[in-house]
C-alpha cells in the first residue's frame, strides 16, 4: 500500500500488523536520450508498490535524493552533496520510525546508489535507533532460476545503464513514456580510458564516465514492452519474497540491541 493513498486508520493498521516501510530509491539523471529523467526511482516505486501487494508493506513516495555524482555533468541530473545526502536520508527515515515503523528497507533502482548505501547504513551504526534499516538489491534476491530467465531475455550482451534491460523494464513500468526513435542502433561498448589504471589496482572517480561518456551502455534499440513484462515480473516476485524475509526477520533487531548495549557499556566504562 502507498503511504500516500493510507488515510489514518489504514496506517494504524499496518503500524499495529508490523508492517515494513519500503523506500524506493533511485535518482533524477540522463538514461540516454529516449528514457526520461526520473527512469531510476519510477522503476523502484512500481517494483515497490507491486511487491507490497504480495507482502504487504507500506510503499514511501519514491525518493531520488542520493549519490548521482557520475552523471552531474548532465542536464536533468540533481545531486545533493555528500554530507547533504547522508543527512536528509538520516532525517527522511528517523522521521519514517517516528510514525511507528521499527522496520524500514530501502529498495534501490539507481547502481550508482550502492556504494552510497554500503557507507550509510554502516553510518548509521554511530547513534541509537529504534528501527533497523535494511538494504534490497532486487537482483541478487533472485533464484538461480529468476535469474537465468532474466539473463536470457537479452539480445545485447552490454548491459548496464539506459540498455536493452532497463529501456525494457521502464517500458513495462510507463507504457509509451520510452522513445525509441531517439535510441540509437549502435550498440555502446566501454571506451576502457581507465584500461591503464585498472589492472595496477588503482580506482578513480572517474571510473564509470571513463567508460560510458553519454551514460548509456549496450543497445536500447534492442528493447521491447514484452520483454520488460517478463523482467518486471521476475523482480516483483524477487523483491516480494525479500519483503517477507525482512518482515519475518528476528535476528537484525536483536543484533542491534545487544550492538547498541555494548555501545552502551562502553561509553559508560569511559565515563
Amino acid at each position: 500500500m502507498k503511504w500516500i493513498d493510507l488515510v489514518p486508520s489504514e496506517f494504524s493498521r499496518m503500524i499495529a500488523e508490523g508492517a515494513v516501510c519500503v523506500v524506493p530509491m533511485g535518482s533524477l539523471e540522463r538514461h540516454g536520450e529516449h528514457i526520461p529523467f526520473g527512469c531510476d526511482v519510477v522503476v523502484a516505486e512500481t517494483i515497490a508498490t507491486r511487491a507490497a501487494e504480495r507482502t504487504p508493506a507500506v510503499v514511501f513516495p519514491g525518493y531520488f535524493l542520493a549519490q548521482v555524482h557520475e552523471a552531474a555533468c548532465f542536464t536533468g541530473t540533481v545531486n545533493l552533496p555528500q554530507a547533504m545526502a547522508v543527512e536528509v536520508l538520516s532525517h527522511v527515515l528517523d522521521s519514517i520510525a517516528a510514525n511507528g515503523f521499527k522496520k524500514i528497507a530501502i529498495l534501490n533502482g539507481h547502481g550508482g546508489n550502492s556504494h552510497f548505501l554500503d557507507y550509510f547504513a554502516m553510518s548509521q551504526l554511530d547513534a541509537p535507533r529504534d528501527y533497523v534499516l535494511y538494504i534490497i538489491d532486487t537482483h541478487r534476491a533472485m533464484t538461480q532460476d529468476e535469474s537465468d530467465k532474466m539473463d536470457s531475455l537479452w539480445e545485447c550482451r552490454v548491459l548496464g545503464h539506459a540498455c536493452e534491460m532497463e529501456t525494457s523494464v521502464y517500458m513495462a513500468c510507463q507504457p509509451g513514456k520510452v522513445r525509441l526513435d531517439l535510441a540509437s542502433a549502435d550498440t555502446v561498448y566501454p571506451l576502457k580510458r581507465f584500461d591503464h589504471l585498472r589492472p595496477k589496482g588503482i580506482h578513480n572517480a572517474h571510473w564509470w564516465y571513463a567508460d560510458y561518456p553519454q551514460n548509456v551502455v549496450g543497445n536500447p534499440a534492442k528493447a521491447s514492452l514484452e520483454k520488460g513484462q517478463i523482467a518486471l515480473e521476475l523482480m516483483v516476485a524477487a523483491t516480494a519474497r525479500a519483503l517477507k524475509t525482512i518482515t519475518e526477520d528476528t535476528t537484525a533487531p536483536e543484533l542491534q540491541r545487544e550492538f547498541l548495549q555494548r555501545v552502551a557499556e562502553k561509553r559508560n566504562h569511559q565515563r
